[in-house]
C-alpha cells in the first residue's frame, strides 16, 4: 500500500477518533509500543490492557508474546501500525528521523518518543509515558521503587574495593559494554572499573589482545547465557587473564540484563552479585 492510500486510511481513523464521545475515551485507548523498554514500562504502569501492538523484540511480560508485531523502532511497519488504529504510538528518540515515524506524525497519529541510554533517561521516560497516559502517580511510584533498589545495592557495596571488569554482549565480533550506556552506569554503581571506558565508545569491538593486556578481574559474558560451561573452552585458552585464572568468568541471561526499563534495579543486583559476591556473604563462583 502506498503512502497516499495509507494517509487516506489514517485520516479516516483519526476522524473517527475525533468524533468519539468523551465518555468512551477511556475505552478507546490503543497503544502501540516500538521498543521492549517502552512495553515493559507500559505494563509496569498498569496500562497493559491498552497495548494493542508491540515491536518484534518485545518479550516481557510474557503476555506480550500474543500481541501483534509491528516491526522495530528503527524499522516500524507502517501498515501494521495503522491497522491497529492506535491512539498513541510510543518509540525511542533514536527513530525520530525514521521515514515511517515522520509519516505517522504527518497523518495525525500521536507519537511519543523517549530515551533509555542512561538511568536518568530511563526514569525520565517512565515519567513521560506516565504523564501521557494519565498514570503519573504510578510512574512516580515506579521511579521511587527503582531508586530504592539502587540505594539498597549501593549500601551493600559501601565498603568494597572496585575491581577491573569487562562486560560482553557478543563474541562474533567481541562487543563490549562501553561508555554512555545504562549498563556501564550499572557497572560503576556495582563498584566495577570498566576496562573499556578509556576507549570512549558505547559498544566497542575488542580484540583478544586488548582483553589480555587489560587484565580484567571479572568478565560478564552474555554469550555464555546462564550456562557457565557454554563458553568454558573459549576462555580456558587465555589463563593469563586474571578473571579466567580465578574462575571469575560469568554468564548472564539477556532478560533482564539487556532490557532497559523498569527492571533496571533487578539488573543492577545481578551485576553486583557477580562482581562482589562477598557483599552478599558468598564466595566468588563460576
Amino acid at each position: 500500500m502506498g503512502l497516499y492510500r495509507l494517509a487516506a486510511a489514517a485520516a479516516l481513523c483519526v476522524s473517527s477518533i475525533a468524533l468519539a464521545s468523551p465518555a468512551n475515551a477511556a475505552a478507546q485507548v490503543r497503544i502501540v509500543s516500538l521498543a521492549p523498554s517502552v512495553t515493559e514500562t507500559l505494563f509496569a504502569l498498569g496500562a497493559g490492557p491498552d497495548v494493542v501492538g508491540v515491536s518484534q523484540y518485545c518479550d516481557y511480560p510474557p503476555q506480550v508474546r500474543e500481541l501483534p508485531r509491528v516491526g522495530s523502532f528503527l524499522t516500524p511497519n507502517l501498515e501494521a501500525i495503522i491497522a491497529l488504529r492506535p491512539t498513541l504510538v510510543v518509540g525511542l528518540e533514536l527513530s525520530s528521523d525514521v521515514r515511517q515515524i515522520r509519516a505517522l506524525n504527518s497523518m495525525g497519529y500521536p507519537v511519543l518518543l523517549v530515551s533509555d541510554d542512561s538511568l536518568e533517561q530511563i526514569e525520565t521516560s517512565i515519567e513521560k509515558v506516565g504523564a501521557r497516559i494519565d498514570r503519573e502517580d504510578e510512574a512516580h511510584r515506579l521511579v521511587a521503587q527503582i531508586r530504592a533498589q539502587i540505594a539498597t545495592v549501593q549500601n551493600r557495596l559501601a565498603n568494597v574495593k572496585p575491581v577491573r571488569a569487562l562486560m560482553l554482549v557478543g563474541h562474533q565480533p567481541i562487543v563490549a559494554v562501553g561508555r554512555h550506556t545504562y549498563l556501564d552506569e550499572l557497572m560503576r554503581i556495582a563498584r566495577a572499573d570498566n576496562i573499556v571506558d578509556a576507549v570512549g565508545e558505547q559498544w566497542p569491538h575488542l580484540s583478544l589482545e586488548f582483553i589480555i593486556a587489560m587484565r580484567p578481574e571479572v568478565i560478564l559474558d552474555g554469550a555464555m547465557g546462564t550456562d557457565p560451561a557454554s563458553s568454558s573452552d573459549f576462555w580456558e585458552k587465555y589463563p593469563t587473564i586474571p578473571a579466567v585464572r580465578e574462575g571469575r568468568v560469568y554468564g548472564y541471561a539477556e532478560d533482564p540484563m539487556l532490557h532497559a526499563g523498569p527492571r533496571v534495579g533487578q539488573s543492577l543486583e545481578i551485576i553486583a552479585r557477580k562482581i562482589h559476591p562477598e557483599a552478599w556473604g558468598q564466595g566468588a563462583h563460576k
